[in-house]
């Protein structure tokens, strides 16, 4: 006998509708389902055992109780509220964690218990549509698990509910550079990029870009993605080829073995670095490996009992972080804020040395213009703009990208989405474009029939809320137009034929500089202000 990890403990139903619970059990077994002690009627449908919970109002906990005659399922701490599933790419899953130059004493002073989120399992499946989550569990918004909340989904909850009080479930199946065409099915999919092609007046070209589709390749891709032996075969080696280069890069780095994290000798030769910038137009345009800048700076004494913040804005591509030759922060990759707090004890009185080691493998790197670079106690700041030392560790060749499978076409539908077959929600909330902007004048159909499959699958009447991509120039090099206008021009036109959908407006709210805005608050807002009219 066995249950979606999303029926469990601490759920979210959506009130004032009868809920649907399957049991997936053999057919000559005895299920019995109990509902606050009360016993409910189940029925065998297919594949499964069901049991249709009445309809309640706002409220709880309530306790649902299935068995089988020898295992026993309890699921405690259930609640009625209004649930929300939370559809996209990264704008859509961009945590809380990354929004703390906003928000900062905001979310330190979250705890929501009635305000929870499922983060659904992100393993992409070609093969089949699952009919379940294995794996997963419903979190509460409090200290320990809001960081890691979707953003956009935390601040709309937390307005709803100082509104009205009523418990509020999130589900979150959006996942960073997702095209549309892994949100759709196979057969979906190609129903649809053969009716674009039967119209005839195909225009642009194939991308090449081997993580995901385009109406020229997507027959090779899903050919490619059944093998299941190449999938895993090129998840291997491209894994494999990145370690080796990170460890290439690492032991021919003189900064390990000499200690660069330390404070450099004054007799060292080193060339300036104007924090903030990229190396675009530099000599090192095209630098790949590791360079590392170093800075001193002088801290009052009565910094030092104190956690003090060191905000270095975005850099390109990885970074290690040292402050008087301690680390106190990495991260692998060029999106996410980095924002350090130092313990009490890691600043001195008088001078400090702050070392950034950056690794550079496939991006113009630096650090992106326009961001805080500053040591911050309370209202208080040290500018760390100006000039910086630096010095090359290694130099290496370009990092091959890997094939990131999860962006590939149908596989997050068969695993995230399908399972969500006939759960009842208030809304959707969608965030995506961005991954479909050189191909715009496909992305109508594709995005129409995407919503059409996923009401089949939710509920036909389901509200799509969808959010418009965002202002953007570039992050590294500035481009002369927006790359998202084709994309964003589609959705305001493609909004107005798809039944009970709405757009959120949010050009306004974007950055030339910044993918990920992290104003999301703002954005949530705008979510809000239309599921109040509905």
């Amino acid at each position: 006998m066995k249950l979606s990890k999303l029926f469990s403990d601490g759920m979210i139903l959506q009130r004032q509708t009868i809920n649907t619970i399957p049991v997936f059990a053999d057919k000559d077994e005895t299920v019995t389902v109990h509902f606050d002690e009360k016993e409910m009627p189940v029925t065998f449908k297919e594949d499964r055992f069901e049991v249709e919970l009445p309809s309640q109002e706002a409220g709880g906990p309530h306790t649902i109780v299935v068995s089988d005659g020898t295992d026993k399922i309890e699921i405690k701490d259930v609640y009625f509220g209004d649930v929300y599933v939370l559809g996209g790419q990264s704008n859509m899953e961009l945590p809380v964690i990354w929004t703390t130059d906003c928000h900062y004493d905001e979310i330190v002073s979250a705890d929501f218990p009635l305000i929870r989120q499922f983060e659904v399992p992100k393993i992409p499946d070609f093969d089949k549509k699952h009919v379940l989550y294995e794996d997963g569990h419903w979190a509460n918004c409090d200290q320990k698990n809001v960081w890691l909340f979707s953003a956009i989904g935390f601040y709309f909850a937390k307005e709803k509910f100082a509104k009205d009080g009523v418990p509020v479930g999130l589900i979150q199946t959006a996942v960073g550079g997702a095209p549309v065409e892994a949100l759709m099915s196979e057969e979906n999919l190609i129903s649809s990029f053969e009716a674009i092609k039967s119209k005839g007046n195909l225009t642009g070209k194939c991308n090449n870009v081997k993580s995901k589709c385009c109406i020229f390749c997507y027959e090779d891709m899903l050919k490619r993605d059944h093998d299941k032996a190449l999938v895993e075969k090129t998840i291997k080696e491209d894994l494999a080829r990145q370690d080796a280069w990170h460890k290439d890069l690492a032991d021919r780095d003189p900064g390990f073995a000499e200690h660069w994290e330390n404070t450099w000798d004054s007799s060292i030769s080193c060339e300036t670095f104007n924090m903030p910038q990229t190396f675009l137009g530099t000599k090192y345009e095209d630098f790949k490996g590791s360079i590392w800048l170093q800075k001193e700076v002088d801290v009052p004494k009565d910094w030092c009992d104190q956690r003090v913040e060191l905000r270095l804005g975005t850099l390109i591509d990885s970074d290690t972080t040292y402050v008087n030759g301690k680390k106190v922060g990495e991260f692998g990759f060029k999106y996410p804020p980095r924002r350090y707090f130092m313990e009490p004890g890691t600043l001195f009185a008088g001078k400090n040395t702050i070392t950034i080691r950056l690794g550079i493998d496939g991006n113009i790197g630096g650090a992106v213009p326009e961001c805080p670079y500053v040591l911050k106690l309370g209202e208080k700041e040290i500018s760390l703009e100006g000039e910086w030392k630096m010095r090359v560790g290694t130099v290496s060749e370009r990092l091959v990208g890997q094939t990131f499978f999860i962006w590939s076409p149908v596989g997050l539908f068969n695993s995230m989405i399908h399972p969500l077959k006939d759960v009842k929600c208030k809304a959707i909330f969608f965030y995506q474009g961005e991954s479909n902007c050189e191909y715009p004048q496909y992305y109508a159909p594709l995005l129409k029939d995407m919503v059409k499959e996923w009401r089949d699958v939710i509920g036909e009447q389901v509200p799509f809320v969808m959010a418009e991509v965002t202002y953007w120039l570039g992050d590294g090099p500035v481009y002369d137009s927006d790359p998202f206008d084709g994309v964003r021009n589609v959705q305001r036109e493609v909004i107005q034929e798809i039944p009970d959908g709405y757009l959120v407006k949010t050009y306004d709210l974007g950055k030339y500089n910044d993918l990920h805005p992290q104003n999301k608050k703002e954005v949530a807002m705008r979510f809000w202000e239309i599921c109040e009219k509905l």
